[in-house]
């Protein structure tokens, strides 16, 4: 990851993010937990989106993986079973792809995008497929009250299923956190992984309290998971030293 981490050092070297918070969540989206990027800068929310789109290639890319970008009146023909989350384009479904090799780019979720196209974008990824998904929301809460008001209308599990919110302001992270899927009579709280204190001007750090939840999403033991955050921090942090 040491080349491809470059953008998201510059993250750290400009005083977007901290390289703790970021150790977790590119660890996170490189096992496939989408993610969603949300602020009132455009340019910035695509910056951070960007970056982990750099740090964490699609897997496979080289052979049939690929980022598929979403846009307006976009068809969905790489969707299996379309009508299933509610795709009534006629021309979907016709050349299905795997969430393994594959990777949604969603932008402008709240302001770029045709609501159809958004909540069936959205409602994708209950098929497994991760997302980077950018958005306009200032807190988590307006985030999902538009999300789950119309026009969208997206259902409670489909919320649950956004995975690594990440809040940003005009300049910086403000808020991080990690969403948890479950039954429909499960109703775990989002777990706080990073906040700005604007008091002492810096992150406070919670992820420690998520590391058992975060090892189970990719894969690994919490030992093994912790060994690699640790190799993921130090190559975050080279550009300080340097």
């Amino acid at each position: 990851m040491s080349e491809e981490a470059a953008a998201l050092r510059t993250l750290v070297a400009d005083g977007i993010a901290d390289a703790e918070f970021l150790a977790h969540a590119s660890l996170l989206v490189d096992a496939g937990v989408p993610i969603m990027i949300s602020g009132p800068s455009d340019t910035l929310t695509t910056r951070v989106a960007d970056a982990f789109a750099l740090a964490s290639p699609v897997p496979g890319a080289a052979q049939s993986g690929r980022d598929i970008e979403i846009e307006s009146g976009h068809h969905f023909e790489w969707l299996a079973d379309p009508t299933g989350i509610g795709c009534m384009d006629p021309l979907a479904g016709s050349a299905p792809r795997s969430p393994r090799s594959s990777r949604l780019r969603i932008r402008g979720l709240l302001s770029g995008l045709d609501h159809m196209t958004a909540r069936t974008a959205l409602r994708a990824l209950g098929r497994g497929f991760p997302a980077i998904s950018e958005a306009s929301a200032v807190d988590l809460a307006s985030l999902l009250d538009r999300l789950r008001s119309d026009p969208h209308r997206l259902p409670e599990g489909d919320l649950r299923g956004l995975g690594l919110v990440v809040i940003l302001d005009e300049s910086r992270l403000v808020a991080a956190l990690l969403l948890h899927k479950g039954e429909a009579t499960e109703r775990r709280a989002p777990t706080l992984l990073a906040v700005w204190d604007a008091r002492s001007r810096a992150w406070d750090d919670f992820a420690w309290a998520a590391a058992p939840d975060a090892a189970q999403r990719c894969g690994f033991t919490q030992p093994e998971y912790e060994s690699r955050r640790q190799e993921r921090l130090a190559i975050l942090l080279q550009g300080e030293r340097q």
